[in-house]
């Protein structure tokens, strides 16, 4: 069981980053809809950046104020996106169980990289020198563990029988 588990989330994992990373053609569908993608999570940090400071502007994937912010592919927490995205789907139970828990962990993993964004751009502005360090090795890693916490909270619901079983007298199994 724990093998094919592991199994398929390596499988599921390899296939989400493939599809991540392909080079596609610079003005194609694929890369218009990653910019897209990029310039909301540039709003959404613009937005709640703006909220303490005034002088926050959003032009495309860039936050503008007292520092600037540059969303980019590859900045914009995907990879726990994706390795949550994977463990949830390699995770044996319902389907509907798996696509609720995926939807509210990754909204929950969005809310963070919008935490982590707010914070880049007031520590670029208040300690600057710190900047580097957060972003390049503090907020990756604390991306993926909460990734990992994320999919641990989403297992553990996954697993519980459902109250309708339950209340069904129906037996409880582990699928």
């Amino acid at each position: 069981m724990q093998l094919r588990f592991a199994l398929r989330f390596a499988a599921v994992a390899a296939a989400l980053f493939c599809i991540y990373a392909y080079p596609y053609p610079e003005h194609g569908r694929a890369e218009r809809w990653f910019g897209s993608y990029l310039h909301a999570y540039a709003r959404l940090g613009g937005a709640v950046i703006s909220v303490f400071d005034r002088t926050a502007t959003v032009t495309g994937n860039v936050i503008a104020g007292r520092f600037s912010l540059s969303i980019v592919k590859t900045c914009d927490a995907m990879e726990a996106n994706l390795l949550f995205i994977a463990a949830v789907v390699a995770f044996p139970g319902r389907w509907t169980r798996r696509l609720v828990a995926a939807a509210a962990g990754v909204a929950a993993l969005v809310v963070l990289n919008v935490t982590r964004i707010c914070s880049l751009y007031f520590v670029g502005v208040h300690a600057p020198s710190a900047f580097e360090l957060l972003h390049i090795e503090i907020w990756p890693l604390l991306l993926v563990v909460a990734a990992a916490i994320d999919f641990g909270l989403c297992a553990w619901w996954m697993a519980r029988p459902s109250r309708a079983r339950l209340l069904d007298g129906a037996p409880v199994s582990g699928a």
